[in-house]
């Protein structure tokens, strides 16, 4: 009958699979805003020199994001959701101070710039997390 329910194992395997995907989809956007936050803004306006530390967390966390968001994709497994556990704590000390620094600053930009930058990492962590979660459960 084409309208039977889902055995239930069917319908968590798709809410982990879809949680994962979607994980990987805000490790991916965080790393592009980390991408393009360094190129137009450190590059473009040749900051690197004046702040190395700055433009090397960003330039990091580009990385870090990016190749999370791919490994989640192409090959998720438990070691790559630890290190998206792991690199969520770290991108929340990492850009969450940037933002709370940037809160008492004349300037807006960088407050929201480092706040979507947290914001996108974290949730991708809390996201990915969730779906390991639902994952083990069912098992």
């Amino acid at each position: 009958m084409p309208n039977e329910p889902l055995p239930t194992e069917r319908v968590h395997g798709s809410v982990s699979a879809d949680g994962l995907r979607l994980g990987a989809a805000l490790w991916i956007i965080a790393g592009v805003i980390c991408a393009g936050l360094l190129i137009v803004v450190f590059l473009g306006e040749n900051l690197l020199a004046q702040n190395p530390g700055l433009s090397a967390r960003v330039l990091g966390g580009a990385v870090a994001g990016l190749l999370t968001g791919r490994m989640l994709l192409a090959r998720p497994s438990v070691g790559v959701l630890r290190w998206s556990n792991v690199l969520g704590i770290a991108w929340a000390l990492a850009f969450g101070s940037l933002a709370l620094t940037a809160l008492n600053g004349p300037d807006r930009g960088p407050m929201v710039s480092s706040s979507l930058i947290t914001g996108f990492g974290v949730a991708g962590a809390l996201v990915t997390f969730w779906a390991g979660r639902s994952g083990r459960r069912r098992e």
